[in-house]
């Protein structure tokens, strides 16, 4: 990724032809010239990936799981719904779902903040509204753009919604499920048959679905089903073929031990310090999206599933397509941007190998040598051990 410096940034910034030529077109230059001050570090590849699953029309069904404090919400949501509306896409009617009411005041405040107080976007984009009345509920009518952004709770009717001759034509999911829903079947399946039943069919077949989270459920007992997760049943559907779309898995940590923000996390000392705010079960679970038990905090006893566990799945259903016999077939998932080839995303699988108990020095040992900048020597033999079994 080429590195851009401030005084070419600067340049762009001063050119007000050139800037909003490049918002319009880019969701990535959109973000960068006006919703800079929302990044707490340099992008990373994973970012520019993230930026290329909102600018690409062929994704109309996205599911992205990644790491706590990835920016997902800020790219995936604020930036996606900003940039669509007043970029190419020219969008009409975005709706904005949340688990709670009080994530979908937040969604809303975050965009009603930019499009208030934003001076820059303003005055490239705006103006936005002159009906203030609108700014008091948790939708506003942008009647410049003639378009709509409306933040709703999971609770809210929805059924029917249009904006004038317009049916919702991009709706984003931010964070559906908690960790009460995912340890409770009950909800669980409320939830994904109301997604299936309520907001699918808001849309129509141009609509773009985005649906964000992180891997909340530790239910692996049968690898088919992940039934507790909503998230994980729409990674199974799409990997079967059941939806057509997308499924993106970004780990703070990849399947070889690098690093995929190290413009924010760029020394062992910095993951670490990362690592000490949270238990090792959320650590494992919502940082490296791994899953190692059915308990949420450390404890003594618990027993790992084999490292091959849900790869070897995801190769009987690759293989089931093949005509040729059997072939194993990498479990990385493919770049979509030349930036991500570097990275070996295998997630969310069990990737935890046998042991008594999580007091056991030989696991410490094992994240040290994984998740921690492993050693030069490492990195070849894992490199080596895929490419002989992959053909890489």
């Amino acid at each position: 990724m080429k590195k851009i410096t401030a005084n070419e940034l600067e340049k762009i910034r001063g050119n007000k032809r050139v800037r909003q030529r490049l918002a319009y077109e880019s969701p990535f230059w959109f973000t960068l010239l006006y919703l800079r001050h929302h990044l707490s570090a340099p992008l990373a590849s994973f970012h520019m990936e993230m930026f290329h699953l909102i600018q690409e029309e062929k994704y109309n069904f996205v599911v992205v799981m990644a790491f706590r404090e990835s920016g997902k919400s800020t790219i995936m949501n604020m930036a996606n719904v900003l940039w669509s509306i007043l970029g190419k896409p020219g969008k009409k009617f975005v709706i904005i779902v949340s688990n709670t009411q009080e994530q979908a005041k937040n969604h809303f405040l975050n965009i009603k903040s930019e499009l208030e107080g934003n001076e820059a976007l303003r005055e490239d984009f705006g103006p936005f509204t002159e009906n203030e009345a609108a700014w008091n509920r948790l939708s506003l009518e942008l009647d410049y753009c003639g378009a709509k952004i409306l933040s709703i709770a999971r609770d809210q009717r929805v059924r029917g919604l249009k904006h004038n001759q317009y049916r919702p034509d991009l709706i984003i999911c931010d964070d559906l499920e908690d960790s009460v829903s995912v340890e409770d079947r009950t909800l669980a399946a409320a939830l994904g048959q109301w997604f299936e039943s309520e907001i699918l069919p808001l849309g129509n077949a141009d609509t773009k679905v985005i649906v964000l989270g992180n891997l909340l459920s530790h239910y692996w007992g049968d690898p088919t089903m992940n039934r507790d997760s909503f998230i994980l049943r729409l990674r199974l559907e799409i990997l079967t073929g059941k939806i057509q779309g997308i499924f993106r898995a970004y780990p703070l940590i990849d399947d070889r031990g690098k690093n995929l923000w190290e413009s924010r996390y760029p020394n062992r000392k910095a993951v670490l310090a990362l690592r000490t705010r949270v238990s090792l079960g959320i650590w494992i679970r919502e940082y490296l999206l791994k899953s190692y038990g059915q308990n949420n905090e450390e404890g003594p006893n618990i027993k790992f599933l084999t490292e091959d566990s849900m790869r070897d799945l995801l190769e009987r259903i690759e293989n089931n397509r093949l005509k040729d016999g059997y072939k194993r077939v990498s479990p990385y998932q493919k770049a979509l941007v030349s930036q991500m080839k570097e990275f070996a995303i295998d997630a969310p699988r069990h990737s935890m190998p046998i042991f008594e108990s999580l007091d056991d020095p030989k696991y410490f040992k094992f994240l040290d040598d994984m998740y921690f900048y492993p050693k030069k020597e490492y990195l070849e033999k894992r490199i080596a051990k895929d490419k002989k079994r992959y053909g890489e």
